[in-house]
């Protein structure tokens, strides 16, 4: 919890409300390979990783697709939830696999917004976070959609290490939108 605690201290928020906010929070141990969030449910709940790491991957039923886009780890981007379900109540097409045995802080989106509601520090602190995590999601997407593969994977190796070290090849390949023996060779070429 040490992470957490470090960024919310580092904010404008008061230790009581700290504490407050801590209290909603339920303490899940999520084993590899197991899924936090499943398609087809909504997702009301916000999470923290605190050991482990997870992928969001979207499942596309009719059509057979399934792909990796997002890593959520301790190191990068700690914060995660499905947002296509998050903000507007309906049905995720995504789910959140844990790719290690791990730990999270899962807070019920109904705490939040009540939370949120009473304490301006706090409202400023989600809402920065909020934004914070759109705009990392939309680089991501733009370097998926605008890079070459040899690129994307340069680009991985250089600012994002961390996915590297801590995601399995299948899930970096899926993420890439190449196949597990193309990712080999780049990793052999670069």
């Amino acid at each position: 919890m040490n992470k957490f605690l470090q960024i919310l201290q580092s904010s404008n928020i008061s230790p009581d409300k700290i504490e407050n906010l801590i209290s909603k929070a339920k303490l899940l141990h999520v084993k590899s390979q197991s899924l936090l969030v499943k398609p087809n449910t909504i997702c009301d709940k916000a999470y923290f990783v605190l050991k482990g790491g997870f992928v969001c991957r979207h499942i596309d039923k009719e059509l057979e697709i399934e792909k990796t886009i997002n890593f959520y780890l301790v190191d990068f981007h700690p914060f995660m939830g499905c947002v296509d379900s998050y903000f507007s109540g309906t049905k995720t097409q995504c789910e959140l696999r844990a790719i290690a045995n791990s730990e999270v802080m899962e807070f019920n989106k109904k705490d939040i917004d009540a939370l949120i509601s009473q304490d301006i520090s706090l409202f400023t602190f989600y809402h920065s976070l909020i934004i914070q995590f759109l705009q990392e999601e939309n680089d991501i997407k733009l370097k998926i959609i605008s890079y070459s593969s040899e690129r994307l994977y340069s680009h991985i190796m250089t600012h994002w290490p961390e996915i590297i070290q801590q995601v399995p090849s299948k899930f970096i390949a899926e993420f890439m939108g190449i196949s597990s023996e193309w990712l080999s060779k780049l990793k052999h070429r670069i």
